[in-house]
């Protein structure tokens, strides 16, 4: 079995390839080559803990990708100087079931997380250049600066966050990677002035008034997961063609979603279709330059497997990793 630490990920795994890894992988789910089931949560209350299992199988090229993330996330961990989010990926060979590799799993989180929102922003954004707004300053807000990169031409980036002093790092990072002008701004100012937004927070309330957002704005709302809690306003919901990555995840965990039909602001008819459905074709994206697009990111087993499955062909193409006899 081969073993890769997140340092030999950073090697092997390049956002592009993962922005079309992650493509191919909601291919394969319009097509029904694939599935990737609800995650499965075991609450540990005693340590203030979950631990969550993420399961999926794919037909890739001929070939069964099978594989699992497990993730643990302990809010205690900080007072111990331990990350809250610990995750392993673990792949596994489709025809025999026997195990191929063991993987750190929050560095594929989190480029397959930015890369998903990457393919939305492709297929949704309009063409124009791009005014970026990055809600947020760690790890998911330097990812998503990477993946906008790959898809549209972005003239300024504008940091929006509560921690100054990460805010500020990332500033210095981003302007001294991509000459990009970078600025640190208020979400009012950057809900105002941006054509493209990436919400990468850990807020459980919304960030801005969604009558801020400009006409023909597009917006990647990755940082909530839970049903109670939200980045995006009902205002925001209401003003935008909303897409989701799928029906279960969205339907249990998306607060942006679940919050406004509590409300009876909107119904189910108001999302307007998944990814795998705008993959395929199947589904109309923007059909005005005028249009306010929203894609609620809520993370599916898909993306863990198809970045794994990159990762793994990469690491034994570049011979990279470590082999292990179980």
């Amino acid at each position: 079995m081969l073993i890769l630490a997140e340092s030999e990920l950073r090697q092997v795994l390049k956002m592009a390839e993962v922005i079309n890894a992650v493509e191919e992988g909601f291919r394969a789910l319009a097509r029904g080559d694939a599935v990737a089931p609800s995650r499965l949560q075991l609450e540990i209350p005693e340590s203030s803990g979950v631990l969550l299992e993420m399961p999926s199988r794919a037909r890739l090229e001929a070939k069964t990708a099978l594989g699992t993330k497990v993730v643990s996330v302990f809010e205690k961990n900080p007072a111990r100087s331990i990350a809250t989010v610990q995750a392993v990926y673990l792949l596994i060979d489709g025809e025999t079931g026997a195990p191929l590799a063991l993987m750190e799993g929050r560095f594929i989180t989190a480029i397959r997380t930015a890369a998903t929102s990457a393919l939305a922003t492709r297929l949704l954004a309009s063409g124009e250049k791009k005014r970026l707004a990055i809600f947020g300053s760690g790890v998911q807000a330097q990812f998503h600066i990477e993946a906008m990169l790959q898809v549209a031409e972005i003239e300024v980036i504008m940091i929006a966050s509560r921690n100054e002093r990460k805010a500020s790092e990332l500033r210095d990072r981003v302007s001294s990677l991509y000459n990009i002008p970078c600025e640190i701004v208020s979400s009012e100012e950057a809900a105002s002035r941006a054509n493209l937004i990436c919400t990468c927070t850990g807020s459980p309330s919304p960030l801005f008034d969604g009558r801020l957002i400009q006409p023909g704005t597009h917006i990647n709302a990755v940082g909530a997961f839970t049903p109670s809690t939200r980045e995006l306003d009902t205002e925001s919901i209401l003003r935008a063609r909303v897409f989701i990555d799928a029906e279960q995840a969205a339907g249990q965990e998306a607060g942006e979603i679940l919050l406004p039909i509590a409300e009876g602001a909107i119904d189910a008819s108001h999302i307007k279709g998944t990814l795998a459905e705008l993959v395929a074709r199947k589904v109309s994206g923007r059909v005005s330059p005028e249009d306010i697009t929203v894609f609620k990111s809520s993370g599916l087993a898909i993306e863990d497997l198809v970045t794994a499955r990159l990762a793994y062909d990469r690491a034994l193409t570049l011979g990279i990793g470590s082999s292990v006899a179980l």
